[in-house]
């Protein structure tokens, strides 16, 4: 199978990047392209995961959508509307939980919708509903300390979704979990997700996450980053991350996504063997 082209008119796609780049100027270092001309679509309701060698722009990508951070050419929309700001019907789930370590459980979920102007009493109620959606019942009193690793990610999860953000970028998750939990994690985002279908982009480094996870796969280049290729997951839902790696289409599907992934690690291996020299 050949590598498609994730497209879409502009009414149907959630996200639009046209011809985006980005560029940083660190101090006293030279200045470098993230990502360069990248363009993308990615329609309603989609699950796409972007993989690539490590500093190829993944991240970047997230935070131009999200607003956090602008682009210096091209444009990025979301729903139609160009982004010039952070955007409030965007949720973003980060690598690192943001969780306030003096607040429990309870306290952390509700917060986002405190922040959105809800009464303390609906906010509680709201968080409460989604604590329990998690599989978190009876920790809604917990500190983050107290709780294991993938159930700070469940608390996570509960502090996004409990303001019904349209869309969820999601920005290696569950790379620090163990292998167990990692797919317990998993097969608990597809069932959530399964629920409304939100549009979500997800960044991983795992190919393996990537397509047990997804519908559209994209590829992108060792830096600057680039769009490479972007492959259809063919696999049939509802999935179990686990069960579907032994799928023959699955081991398809890794066979054709790695051998365009393969090329960028090489050469990403290679830039920062440069860079160590220099």
């Amino acid at each position: 199978m050949e590598p498609s082209t994730l497209s879409s008119t502009m009414s149907e796609a959630a996200i639009s990047l046209r011809e985006v780049t980005r560029r940083f100027r660190p101090r006293n270092r030279p200045a470098f392209v993230a990502v360069r001309e990248v363009s993308l679509d990615v329609r309603e309701g989609t699950f796409l995961s972007v993989v690539g060698p490590s500093g190829c722009g993944k991240s970047t990508l997230l935070a131009m959508i999200s607003g956090l951070q602008p682009a210096d050419g091209g444009e990025v929309l979301v729903r139609g509307e160009p982004v010039r700001d952070v955007r409030s019907d965007v949720g973003f789930i980060f690598q690192r939980e943001a969780l306030l370590p003096w607040k429990t459980v309870l306290d952390n979920v509700a917060l986002a919708l405190v922040f959105r102007g809800q009464s303390p009493t609906g906010a509680r109620g709201a968080a409460l509903e989604w604590i329990a959606r998690v599989g978190l019942a009876g920790f809604e009193h917990a500190y983050p300390h107290q709780l294991s690793g993938g159930m700070r990610k469940r608390v996570s999860l509960a502090q996004t979704l409990v303001y019904d953000p349209p869309i969820v970028l999601m920005d290696e998750p569950f790379s620090a979990l163990d292998v167990q939990t990692r797919n317990l994690m998993e097969n608990e985002l597809l069932g959530l997700w399964a629920e409304n279908r939100k549009t979500v982009v997800f960044i991983t480094h795992d190919l393996e996450e990537a397509i047990a996870l997804s519908d559209q796969v994209v590829v992108m280049t060792a830096s600057p980053g680039r769009i490479k290729a972007s492959y259809p997951i063919d696999l049939p839902r509802p999935r179990n991350v686990t069960e579907i790696r032994f799928e023959p289409r699955f081991a398809e599907l890794y066979e054709q996504l790695w051998a365009d992934l393969r090329d960028e690690v090489l050469v990403s291996y290679e830039q920062s063997k440069s860079r160590a020299v220099g």
